[in-house]
């Protein structure tokens, strides 16, 4: 499949996350994460971080409360796996490896702070939180269900200034092809034609693990503390 056939799909993507976001006050935080992309399907099915390979994000939220956020995330990454990593007897036969799988998503999604996240960094200023949304997936050749991806993950935010916070999040991809890998369904490299060469009946999954750096534009103030420090009675003496 060409990149111009899923451009219009992301573009309705990215409207309808950003129609109701631009609607409300000003309260969002741009930013930008890097980490690594990590590969699971018919060659790692049991590893959760596997040959990472090196991955960047762009990262935009709308902040609707404390705990509620619209997220929009453009992903690009690589993936890469290898039969011989693997103690397999029937791995170690196949003896198949890629490592040219170009990420290119776009998702859209919901974010939750199990805490309130202000302004004001010396309150409020960690949280846990989840992420769960839907992603447009690019790739070569895919049938028009398999551009969609399903994003899940958890993570740790901290605000070290009031308009800047750290974040460390893993977030999981469901996707709908089971050709991430590259790995035929049928026979290759002389292989019977009775052999299984994939498992058929299962897709591939992709995970982004990284460190990321935002920065809050807000309409409102920030607090200011320089009342704390009143050692002084405002009360009038009679």
């Amino acid at each position: 499949m060409k990149i111009i056939k899923i451009c219009p799909l992301l573009f309705v993507l990215v409207f309808f996350c950003n129609t109701n976001a631009l609607a409300q006050h000003k309260d969002f935080d741009v930013g930008f994460l890097l980490g690594t992309t990590q590969y699971n399907g018919d060659i790692n099915m049991t590893r959760p971080y596997y040959s990472p390979q090196p991955a960047i994000a762009g990262i935009f939220k709308k902040n609707f409360n404390p705990h509620y956020s619209l997220r929009v995330c453009a992903t690009l990454g690589n993936l890469k796996a290898e039969d011989t990593d693997f103690n397999n007897a029937y791995q170690t036969s196949r003896n198949y490896y890629f490592d040219n799988t170009k990420i290119i998503e776009l998702s859209c999604g919901v974010e939750f702070n199990f805490f309130e996240i202000t302004e004001d960094k010396k309150t409020h200023n960690f949280s846990p939180f989840v992420t769960f949304g839907l992603g447009g997936l690019y790739m070569e050749n895919s049938k028009f269900y398999e551009v969609f991806d399903i994003p899940m993950g958890i993570g740790l935010k901290y605000k070290v200034l009031p308009r800047m916070e750290l974040r460390l999040e893993w977030t999981f991809r469901k996707t709908f092809t089971d050709r991430l890998d590259q790995l035929a369904d049928s026979p290759i490299d002389g292989y019977q034609q009775y052999k299984q060469i994939s498992f058929q009946r299962t897709n591939d999954w992709f995970s982004l693990l990284g460190l990321s750096v935002m920065w809050n534009f807000s309409d409102s103030k920030i607090p200011c503390h320089i009342y704390e420090l009143r050692t002084y009675n405002t009360k009038k003496k009679h």
